[in-house]
């Protein structure tokens, strides 16, 4: 697909819906526009994601466009009245750092923790396009934030329903992928549903997220796993939106959880690296946004590494003498200035050593450092040292 002729097509349908100014930035491959004549800045529209889902599915361009740009024009209003949104409203799965910016211009879009680097958000669900809900919206509505989570998901509960099928002898994947009605991925979010499709499947169910349109489901046998968890990363990587590589079973009372192997599961290693791929993703869209609005402590990075065995683990790096803004990981490089190299500590020796406080402000949780700790404690420090 010509990128020129994708980004006429965009900008030819940002004119038709009003933005008559919008212009094309090349080297930030997005486009500019003025959300209304008082606006000092203009809004950047960036193109990336769009254009690569286009390019998988060119036979969809057409109405992504046009639905994309309705939706960040914001030409359909959602309605204001309660009653009129209530059964307009969907629940969705997104990263933690999904729709957060630095802009405090933006209306703050609701949301709720749903699993680890997961949140739970609500969108009004229209036929030619699709808003988040913000906390201003609800304000409006005369509600509560717990009622509009609850509606959403009652309305997709309502409108999801399953073809008949016989149970199965051994596993089944089944894989649905969504039209844009159906919400598929949300439907972790449901209470009992991932627990109901045992019998489809044929054992304990295990679901994967790789993107916003894709659920798989299939039962929790060591055999095929590695190959499925092998599909998945592959799929979460090259996503144009991506959603998490982890697993996801239900507890002993059907609550969605992150699916653990048990000991001596053959797919341990590749469990662990989708826990930490999604970790890692998640860290650096975080620290990249609090590198726009800076912060009086450094923001360190979450690196992922791989041993020879194929297993991988997470590293932080601390500079001791840097009031640091640390992501939770495996392992703590410790910096000492005049030193050319850093000494390894396991995350939990940090924590033991009250070296950290959790900075609640954010999320994904950072922790903030303790102030340069003196050299006696230092040296406590390198005697539990380790090689990752």
């Amino acid at each position: 697909m010509d990128a020129g002729d994708f980004v006429a097509e965009v900008l030819a349908e940002m004119r038709a819906q009003g933005a008559a100014g919008a212009r094309f930035d090349a080297d930030r491959f997005a486009v500019a526009y003025q959300r209304d004549n008082g606006a000092a800045q203009p809004v950047w529209m960036y193109l990336s994601t769009l254009f690569a889902e286009c390019e998988r599915e060119p036979e969809t361009r057409g109405d992504r466009i046009r639905r994309y740009v309705t939706t960040l024009l914001g030409t359909e209003e959602p309605p204001a009245d309660w009653d009129a949104v209530r059964p307009l409203l969907r629940p969705v799965l997104r990263g933690a750092m999904f729709g957060r910016t630095s802009d405090a211009t933006r209306p703050t879009v609701l949301r709720r923790p749903a699993q680890p680097f997961l949140d739970e958000l609500v969108v009004v669900d229209r036929p030619t396009s699709m808003s988040y809900v913000t906390v201003t919206m609800t304000a409006t509505w005369g509600v509560s934030d717990e009622e509009v989570f609850a509606v959403a998901r009652a309305n997709l509960a309502a409108a999801g329903v399953l073809p008949e099928a016989d149970p199965t002898d051994g596993p089944v994947l089944l894989r649905f992928v969504d039209d844009g009605d159906a919400y598929w991925p949300s439907h972790l979010l449901l209470d009992g549903w991932l627990a109901g499709l045992a019998e489809r499947v044929g054992g304990p169910p295990v679901a994967f997220v790789p993107d916003v349109n894709t659920l798989l489901v299939t039962a929790a046998a060591p055999e095929a796993m590695e190959s499925l968890l092998e599909l998945v990363a592959d799929e979460y990587l090259e996503a144009p939106r991506r959603l998490s590589p982890v697993g996801y079973t239900v507890d002993g009372v059907g609550r969605v959880v992150p699916y653990l192997a048990p000991p001596g599961h053959p797919a341990a290693v590749l469990l662990g690296r989708a826990e930490r791929l999604l970790a890692t993703r998640e860290y650096a869209a975080q620290r990249e946004l609090l590198d726009e609005s800076p912060v009086p402590e450094y923001v360190a990075n979450l690196e992922l590494y791989a041993r020879d065995d194929g297993s991988v683990f997470t590293v932080t790096a601390w500079a001791v003498a840097l009031p640091t803004l640390l992501p939770q990981g495996d392992y703590v490089g410790i910096v000492v200035e005049g030193e050319e190299e850093p000494f390894f500590l396991p995350w939990g020796v940090i924590v033991d050593e009250g070296l950290i406080s959790e900075a609640v402000e954010y999320r994904p949780v950072r922790y903030h450092s303790a102030p340069e700790p003196p050299i006696d404690v230092v040296e406590k420090l390198r005697e539990r040292a380790v090689h990752p």
